[in-house]
């Protein structure tokens, strides 16, 4: 069983316009919403923690990821930097 910790109520959920706005500055390609592609960010490599994120974002260079960060700062909406998802701890599961 995954221990799943109370959502800081603080923080913003997404929204269908938020979506659209990470899709202006990343496109299709480097947004992903389906369920079944969304696995891999959502599970530690070790299969220890599993996240619940309904949208992952690929951004593809530093100023796209410069206007990501601005949007959810000003939304207040959680971010979860993720590499290549190696860490032991589960730090990286959103």
């Amino acid at each position: 069983a995954f221990i799943v910790p109370e959502r800081n109520p603080r923080l913003a959920h997404i929204t269908e316009s938020d979506i659209e706005y990470f899709r202006s500055v990343v496109g299709d390609g480097g947004l992903v919403l389906d369920k079944e592609d969304l696995v891999p960010f959502n599970t530690c490599w070790m299969g220890k923690f599993e996240g619940h994120t309904k949208v992952a974002l690929k951004p593809r260079n530093t100023d796209q990821v410069s206007a990501i960060m601005k949007y959810c700062n000003d939304k207040r909406i959680a971010v979860v930097p993720q590499g290549g998802n190696t860490g032991l701890v589960g730090g990286s599961v959103p």
